[in-house]
Parts: structure tokens; C-alpha cells; sequence
């Protein structure tokens, strides 16, 4: 079950439903200074969770994954670390693995139209052939040109809210700056900016071939 918690600032987190074993995060207590936001590219954090756990002790993952109903997971202690970031360069003993906090957003990410209907959008399962809505249900997704792509999968309205206060507790809890990339910058890939930058960033900062966290996202839902 949830943890719950008297305190109105501390965000519901179930600690135990969808918990990595030791040996799927490294066990090493560091300290934070940077949050990265992630999406899974996944439907549920049921998901993740099975893709993680069988990977051999591969020790790729996050952290906190927040399913689409809100929930949020706890997948291993925030200040352990696992390879969440995948750089290969300005990242020396994985250190900005290590000083930051991963948050994966339960999100299919970007959507192309279907080969053969115009009207419907895909996911990428089996090449982006996978219905996921129709053009004509704007609520369900985001137009907007990143990276090559020109839709992208919304996040329901209970996943910005606890995304929020988990932001929040964290930069409480590990004295993380609050404080977003300049605007100009958010979309950006800039290895040498974001590696010394501290507060609340996403994966497409630090890797040029990443979507996450995309045009759906709406930074302006943090509060900040």
C-alpha cells in the first residue's frame, strides 16, 4: 500500500508494490544536487518495472516511476543511484548518474500517423504501428516539431500533480536547488552547460537523442 504521511507537503509514495532488489540500482549513498525528468516510452510502470528486473543486474533505472493514475513508485532509495542517463562523454565514474535523481513519467512518448490511415496516430511498438489515438482527440496528445517528430503523447492532469510535489519533497529532503534550466535552454542538448547545471532538467539535456521530456510536457506545472 501507499506510504502516507501526516505532513501536507510530503507526496503519497508506495515504497513497496514495484520495489528493485539490491543489485538492480547500485546500493551507494551519494549526494544530490539535480533532478532529471524521464518518460518510459511504456504504457504503466507495471511495465518498467518487468523490463528492469529482468535485465541481469544491468543497474539501469530510476529511481521514482509516476503511472498515468498518479501513483507514485519508488523503485530503490532516491539517494542510491543507477545508470539513468546513458552519456558517453562528460560523464567521468558515471558521476552525473550518480549526483542526480531520476523521475520516469509513465508515457508512450512520440506518435507518427499510420501508414495507411491518416486520421490515426501510432506508437512505436512494431515500428510505429501500434494505434494509440485518432487525429481528432486533441486532449490525447501534443503537436509541436522536436527532434524530427511532430506529435507527442499528453500527461494526464494527476501525473503533472504528482510530479509536482514530488519535485517538490526532493528538493526539500536533498536541498536540490528549485530552479528550471532558462527557457531558451529546456529543449536544448548542451553536454557542457547541463553538466554544471544543479536544479530540475530532463533527459534531452543531457543526450541529443532523446525526446523525453518533450513539447507535451508543460514545465509551467511545476510551480517554479
Amino acid at each position: 500500500m501507499p506510504t502516507t504521511s501526516a505532513n501536507p507537503l510530503t507526496p503519497v509514495i508506495d515504497r513497496t508494490t514495484l520495489r528493485l532488489p539490491e543489485g538492480e540500482y547500485v546500493n551507494q549513498t551519494v549526494p544530490k544536487d539535480l533532478i532529471v525528468l524521464h518518460y518510459t516510452a511504456g504504457s504503466s510502470a507495471r511495465s518498467v518495472f518487468n523490463t528492469w528486473i529482468g535485465q541481469g543486474s544491468g543497474s539501469v533505472a530510476t529511481a521514482y516511476v509516476v503511472d498515468l493514475d498518479g501513483t507514485i513508485y519508488e523503485f530503490f532509495p532516491p539517494g542510491c543511484w543507477a545508470y539513468h542517463l546513458g552519456m558517453k562523454e562528460r560523464n567521468p565514474g558515471w558521476y552525473h548518474d550518480r549526483r542526480s535523481i531520476g523521475i520516469e513519467m509513465v508515457n508512450v512518448g512520440p506518435l507518427r500517423p499510420d501508414a495507411e490511415r491518416a486520421d490515426q496516430l501510432n506508437w512505436w511498438p512494431n515500428d510505429y504501428s501500434t494505434p494509440y489515438c485518432l487525429t481528432s482527440e486533441t486532449d490525447q496528445y501534443t503537436r509541436g516539431v522536436f527532434r524530427g517528430c511532430r506529435y507527442f503523447a499528453n500527461f494526464p492532469g494527476a501525473q503533472f500533480e504528482s510530479v509536482q510535489s514530488l519535485v517538490d519533497h526532493l528538493c526539500r529532503e536533498y536541498k536540490i536547488p528549485r530552479v528550471l534550466p532558462p527557457r531558451a535552454r529546456r529543449d536544448e542538448y548542451d553536454a557542457r552547460y547541463f553538466c554544471g547545471f544543479q536544479g530540475i532538467a530532463s533527459h534531452q539535456n543531457f543526450r541529443p537523442d532523446k525526446f523525453d521530456v518533450g513539447p507535451a510536457w508543460d514545465w509551467s506545472r511545476l510551480g517554479i
